[in-house]
């Protein structure tokens, strides 16, 4: 059986090799972070932010754009994070489950595995959180005050400070570099500088994506909408509602997202649809709801 994560790796690479395509062959323009093809154009709802902020104007002409994607977001949640963006195809190479997760802390969920049973379970008496399960939380937190702290900046400098480091934007970058240097033998100092900055946000800073980067912030501000595809437990299968040892779903959620708890964990606005909790059920108890 294929993989859920060889399938997401497959479709952000394929995704990729469209837009490079696109401009290759004069199809579409721009990258994921504003792309326009066969007349339809969509914008990233964060740039969108930084630019109407830092032009202090509302820029009438990106609405249509911006709505497509608020559209997709509400209808898809952060689909976008676990499917599309770049940075999570680097991690899913390169580091392995999305990379929010590092060996220090599977080794302790490891180690306190019975701990962590007890505490999250839902016939739990204290309710008390577990520290594991705090740090989940106040990281998760942290990623608001970046967003926060990004459009700011954008209205104080008047310029998109974050589009300079987005990882999503690095990335194409570096290619774009690669693809000047051996196809226009145009060698420039972003093919050393991008793939730098890209490499301390995604491998120095392992928890890039899941406390600093204000773009998923903001994907689960509006993921909040969402309520198509929500993964669900069905109880009567489920082997931890029954009191029995089984948190495959909880272990495999690269958010820290606890389905049986959610009042102890991240919301499912948070959810980014890897499907990980799906495949990783061992008696299949986890559904996927279209409403």
């Amino acid at each position: 059986m294929i993989k859920i994560r060889v399938v997401r790796v497959v479709t952000a690479s394929i995704v990729i090799l469209l837009v490079l395509l696109g401009n290759a062959c004069k199809i579409g323009d721009g990258t994921i972070c504003s792309l326009g093809a066969w007349g339809i154009s969509f914008t990233c709802p964060l740039g969108f932010l930084q630019m109407a902020l830092a032009s202090r104007k509302v820029l009438p002409q990106l609405w249509l754009s911006v709505a497509l994607v608020l559209l997709s977001i509400i209808v898809l949640g952060r689909f976008f994070c676990a499917w599309v963006c770049p940075a999570a195809l680097l991690r899913e190479v390169f580091i392995g489950k999305g990379g929010l997760k590092s060996k220090r802390e599977k080794r302790k969920g490891k180690d306190h595995a019975t701990v962590r049973l007890r505490a999250s379970s839902p016939s739990s008496p204290s309710g008390l959180l577990e520290p594991s399960q705090k740090k989940t939380i106040l990281m998760s937190y942290s990623r608001y005050a970046v967003l926060g702290g990004t459009l700011l900046s954008a209205l104080l400098f008047g310029f998109p400070v974050f589009c300079l480091v987005c990882p999503v934007g690095l990335f194409f970058g570096s290619l774009f570099a690669v693809i000047r240097l051996f196809f226009a033998k145009q060698p420039s100092l972003e093919l050393l500088l991008f793939p730098a900055l890209l490499g301390l946000e995604l491998l120095a800073l392992r928890s890039w994506c899941r406390s600093i980067c204000p773009l998923g912030a903001l994907l689960s501000i509006i993921g909040s909408l969402n309520r198509f595809l929500r993964p669900t437990v069905n109880k009567d299968k489920c082997l931890a509602s029954q009191g029995l040892p089984g948190r495959a779903c909880k272990e495999a959620c690269p958010e820290g997202i606890d389905l049986l708890n959610e009042s102890g964990s991240l919301s499912l606005k948070d959810c980014t649809k890897c499907l990980e909790c799906y495949e990783k059920c061992p008696v299949k108890a986890i559904e996927l709801r279209l409403v």
